[in-house]
């Protein structure tokens, strides 16, 4: 698969401080890439040079296959940006500011303005002011203006940020169809949702990239354990004996849910145990069902900036 963003060994030095350490970083076309890391990891200087609003102090950086350098306008207009406070003029009326931001990137198509408004979900909103907004329909707004100008890769910094439930769900629901036809690079610290939208995930940390890869890949890298779910028609200390004698249980739990329970079983390390332990709990005569529990992105993201 094509790469749409690949920044090649760029650092970024500061006075005093080294905001990126020669990090790599491929996003694939047509998917929807997280970004992660704690505040400070160098998120936010990585996108700003992704979109071409600062330089890196070395390295190269590639979009969809071309080489942007320092006075390169490639870039501005084949990236589409929503920072984390969208660039918004409150006392302009939604369709006039669309039109500001489609004509400062070199665009005058109406009909992609009408496109991207349609999309966004603004249709009612372009006579009125951006400032008497709700914050999810400003959100809304500040995609459209990442769009507008005919960008095919698009960067979304935090876009739910600050959201109600209602909107966050709109939102994602947007991103989700964006992808039909874009590359997302997002960044967020809402891990739930990159867990429930994105493809592939890459986590920073002090300027550095920790890991890059699909959620499975990451989780298994970073999980020191497994967790499996059994439901039981029965328990009784035999079957948690038989259970423990296994060298890699490292844990039981047992909740009692109406007539029957749940058992959930710690197992050390990654290697798939569904066969031993279904063939245990099988034979107790008692097994309902069993599924393998994966570990929330919430624990593998602590355990990797730690």
């Amino acid at each position: 698969m094509s790469l749409a963003i690949h920044l090649k060994n760029i650092s970024k030095h500061y006075p005093g401080v080294r905001a990126l350490d020669g990090i790599d970083l491929k996003v694939k076309q047509g998917t929807i890439h997280g970004f992660l890391g704690p505040n400070g990891a160098g998120k936010s200087t990585a996108m700003n040079i992704i979109a071409g609003l600062i330089p890196p102090s070395a390295g190269e950086v590639y979009i969809e296959d071309h080489l942007c350098s320092e006075h390169d306008k490639v870039a501005k207009t084949r990236i589409g940006l929503l920072p984390e406070h969208p660039p918004l003029y409150l006392n302009m009326q939604v369709g006039d500011y669309l039109s500001f931001c489609q004509e400062i990137n070199g665009g005058r198509d109406t009909g992609l303005k009408e496109m991207v408004t349609k999309r966004c979900g603004l249709n009612k909103m372009t006579s009125r002011l951006i400032g008497n907004l709700s914050k999810g329909y400003r959100q809304r707004v500040g995609i459209a203006q990442a769009l507008v100008f005919g960008a095919k890769v698009i960067v979304l910094d935090e876009p739910t940020v600050g959201l109600d439930p209602n909107a966050i769900a709109e939102v994602r629901k947007l991103i989700l169809e964006l992808k039909e036809d874009h590359t997302i690079l997002l960044s967020t610290h809402q891990l739930h949702e990159v867990a429930r939208i994105c493809d592939e995930i890459t986590i920073i940390n002090s300027g550095r990239i920790i890991k890059t890869g699909s959620l499975l890949e990451v989780q298994n890298e970073f999980s020191a354990f497994k967790l499996y779910e059994a439901g039981l028609s029965h328990m009784d200390e035999r079957i948690k004996e038989s259970l423990l004698n296994f060298s890699f249980v490292q844990g039981l739990d047992v909740l009692h849910h109406r007539e029957d329970f749940l058992l959930v079983i710690k197992v050390d390390g990654n290697e798939d145990r569904r066969s031993e332990l279904t063939k245990l709990l099988g034979a107790s005569g008692h097994l309902l069902s069993f599924s393998e529990k994966r570990v929330e992105l919430e624990e593998i993201f602590k355990k990797a900036v730690e």
